[in-house]
């Protein structure tokens, strides 16, 4: 299995190769702008938007006005804050909050969450409600209280939404749609383990990890997709044990009865400080309907797991690598040990780090930030992708999980 996986993936990057014009002065297939627009702070070691084709991947934005860095009071206004940022990146490359397909929004206190709602719904309106996953972390950057990082695409006679038979999965619990189309990508809104009729949970994970993936597998059945159509995976989960507690094991254990071994999508998984309500695991999915361009890039040290690609999964011209946790005793030499990591299974599918358009950095200490900039700079040091950053509940000290784009 391993083998044939491995050679999967090199013969997709050799065709790739083959396919190119020597002479072409882009390293890119895809056609990608560097959104910095005119209100933002210039020397940030990310860049707040990166448009790769028809998607837009937009950085983190946080509740602090991009010029002075002043933060205004009160969870409303410190999200209409982080919105307005939002606004800048979508206008500066020709669009709006109704080309917004999916969105994370992350905050330092749940207790919040109606009042982010509101401030959060009036931008979209019914018609134009994203997918979105909503969590709690312990730390943000700078103190924030809230950050938003999306992804919004060109086309908008391309974007539609999928929502399942009424009683087939739980009710919203605020301004979301299950799943939305972007072109030939699904993006599945974070969902739990509430029972859809009754609104039940099961107090035992392994209960709702299943009930989670059902619920999932009613939006995929809507759209005409399989669990097995997912390229990317989100797990978050509560244990004050964080990964040395039981939980992730248990719901593993459910997860990868979901794929076959050694197919499982890439992933990446977090413990968290809450998620909405009382569930204890929320997972999120993308997924895509164009099998025939689908592969998988392993570098010749990844073997096959249960419940990851532990390298990346290709959806056409897109990568999604899985998270990945460095070796070392310090926070600069893991970092560096995770990309260069990443930086081998870009090689498997024919790209490189310039390829890369969103990254995802996951702390074990916020306060950690400058010195997660400066490896971050050191391997970006041009045109640097779209970056979110959170601290979460781990062992490690950081973790980075990228997506490029050929």
């Amino acid at each position: 299995m391993k083998t044939r996986l491995i050679l999967l993936a090199c013969a997709l990057a050799a065709a790739t190769a083959c396919s190119s014009p020597t002479t072409a002065p882009s390293p890119y297939s895809s056609p990608r702008k560097f959104i910095y627009p005119a209100e933002f702070k210039a020397g940030k070691p990310y860049t707040p938007g990166v448009l790769a084709g028809e998607t837009l991947y937009i950085a983190g934005q946080v509740d602090k006005d991009p010029q002075t860095g002043e933060q205004p009071s009160g969870i409303a206004a410190q999200t209409r804050m982080a919105m307005d940022n939002m606004g800048h990146v979508l206008r500066a490359a020709g669009m709006d909050y109704g080309n917004v397909v999916t969105c994370h929004v992350q905050l330092a206190d749940m207790g919040q969450y109606k009042e982010m709602n509101e401030v959060y719904g009036s931008y979209f309106g019914p018609d134009h409600y994203p997918a979105r996953t909503t969590l709690e972390f312990p730390g943000l950057p700078g103190g924030s209280n809230i950050e938003v990082s999306c992804i919004a695409y060109a086309d908008k006679s391309k974007i539609s939404h999928v929502i399942p038979p009424e009683g087939t999965i739980p009710v919203a619990m605020g301004p979301y749609r299950p799943g939305v189309w972007a072109g030939d990508t699904l993006y599945v809104s974070g969902s739990g383990g509430r029972q859809p009729k009754t609104n039940e949970l099961d107090p035992a994970i392994e209960g709702q990890t299943k009930q989670t993936m059902e619920n999932i597998g009613q939006i995929l059945a809507a759209a005409g997709l399989e669990h097995k159509d997912a390229v990317f995976t989100n797990v978050y989960f509560l244990d004050p044990d964080g990964y040395r507690g039981p939980t992730y094991g248990k719901l593993n254990s459910v997860y990868k009865d979901y794929f076959p071994l050694g197919l499982a999508p890439s992933r990446a998984s977090f413990c968290v400080s809450k998620l909405p309500g009382t569930i204890g695991v929320e997972i999120t999915f993308i997924a895509t309907r164009d099998r025939a361009n689908r592969g998988r890039a392993l570098p010749g040290f990844a073997g096959p797991s249960p419940t990851s690609s532990n390298g990346g999964v290709l959806a056409g011209d897109t990568l999604y690598t899985s998270g990945k946790s460095g070796s070392g005793d310090t926070l600069e030499a893991q970092m560096r040990d995770s990309l260069n990591t990443i930086r081998d299974t870009l090689r498997v599918a024919g790209m490189d780090l310039e390829h890369v358009v969103d990254a995802h950095v996951y702390l074990k200490d916020i306060g950690q930030m400058d010195a997660m900039n400066a490896i971050f700079r050191e391997y970006f040091p041009k045109n640097p992708p779209a970056r979110t950053t959170v601290q979460v509940i781990q062992q490690q000290l950081e973790q980075v999980q990228v997506t490029a784009v050929r």
